[in-house]
């Protein structure tokens, strides 16, 4: 796992490495170095308010839930630094956060993993009507077909899994085979060992109640329309922190290109790939701003401010967070020891043996045993 991510990383910075050396770096870090420190305060606001915001959205998803958001804000913002070393697209973070979850909140693993998965289905929905804007949008201005037929295709794909995300809710047959790839995914990422072997020695009777946790969160009409409502804005808010960049430079672009671009390079993060897109994210950022008519230098570093605010500062935040719940750096890195961590401030350690499904999960409204009998992840 760690030889693989290591080479993913060295592709990555391959390919930044390449974008470099046909820029003049030099005018690049020059233009950089010039920000005022007002501007810099303000990105920083508003990268942590998304933050803070897409806690907010999952305690909307899980309030069936007695949960508290001292808990899931730290949740995800660990969550935020796993999407950025793992190749599992944007949705590597969350099989850690469900765990996080389970463990701090002592709520079901299933309710956790549920709510989640829902969270991520709920991006879709934005991200569709974006996609569909940026692609007017780029009719409109005469953009290079290229751009129109990878936004189309983008679109295609997020409205074919928006479909696929409503039948999830209906579906058992789906979401038992949801259910197995969360599994394994658990199993690659902080959970392996006993707690994944047992998670999927029991993934029949988890089915069952993974379905009726699908349906308490995606088929709740207050749950989807305010939760979305945050996800719009914390979209908005994005592409507002990318606008402001380029301010940041002394370059004001339009607020449509910011829309293109961040949609653009969102959706392509969806998919595995190199941990955090790196390389492949500058790269096509770069590349849309300049068919846009930006300057290669000017659309560079703002490329590279928006990264700075949008990955650096997130993993960092993330490591305190994870600081924060007893979680030594060592252990982050190597990820597959993250079941065995102590918590903080002396409590009675859920991280080890003996902690079971049959224990009740008194943060959730009228829940019942997760899985009787069986041991809980």
């Amino acid at each position: 796992m760690k030889r693989r991510l290591l080479i993913l990383f060295l592709i990555g910075l391959g390919i930044l490495a390449v974008l470099f050396y046909y820029v003049d770096f030099d005018r690049v870090i020059a233009m950089l170095c010039s920000i005022q420190i007002e501007y810099l305060i303000l990105l920083f606001l508003i990268q942590l308010s998304t933050m803070v915001m897409a806690a907010l959205k999952w305690r909307i998803i899980l309030k069936h839930s007695n949960v508290s958001m001292r808990n899931l804000i730290p949740a995800t913002f660990i969550g935020y630094l796993i999407n950025n070393i793992t190749p599992i697209g944007l949705a590597g973070g969350e099989p850690v956060k469900a765990y996080l979850l389970s463990k701090t909140e002592r709520i079901s693993i299933t309710t956790a993993a549920s709510s989640v998965i829902a969270d991520l289905f709920i991006e879709i929905f934005p991200l569709f009507i974006l996609s569909a804007t940026a692609i007017v949008l780029v009719f409109s201005m005469g953009i290079p077909i290229e751009i129109v037929i990878a936004l189309g295709i983008i679109a295609s794909i997020l409205l074919l899994v928006f479909i696929i995300t409503l039948s999830t809710a209906l579906n058992r047959e789906i979401l038992g085979r949801i259910v197995h790839i969360f599994g394994a995914i658990m199993s690659r990422i902080p959970i392996r060992g006993g707690g994944s072997m047992r998670f999927r020695s029991n993934i029949d009777d988890i089915s069952v109640k993974f379905n009726l946790a699908m349906r308490k969160h995606m088929l709740d009409r207050d749950i989807i329309f305010s939760a979305t409502l945050v996800s719009m804005t914390i979209w908005a808010l994005r592409i507002l922190r990318l606008w402001l960049a380029f301010r940041a430079l002394g370059f004001g672009i339009p607020l449509r290109y910011a829309l293109i671009v961040e949609t653009t390079t969102s959706v392509i993060s969806f998919f595995p790939a190199i941990p955090g897109a790196i390389g492949i994210w500058e790269g096509t950022s770069v590349a849309i701003f300049m068919a846009l008519g930006i300057p290669q230098v000017i659309a560079t570093a703002g490329t590279i401010l928006n990264r700075i605010f949008f990955y650096l500062l997130p993993s960092f935040i993330g490591v305190f967070a994870a600081l924060y719940l007893g979680i030594g750096v060592r252990k982050i890195m190597d990820i597959e020891g993250v079941q065995e961590l102590p918590m903080q401030n002396g409590n009675p350690s859920p991280w080890g043996k003996g902690w079971s499904q049959t224990q009740e999960h008194p943060n959730e409204k009228g829940s019942r045993n997760e899985v009787s009998g069986s041991p809980r992840v």
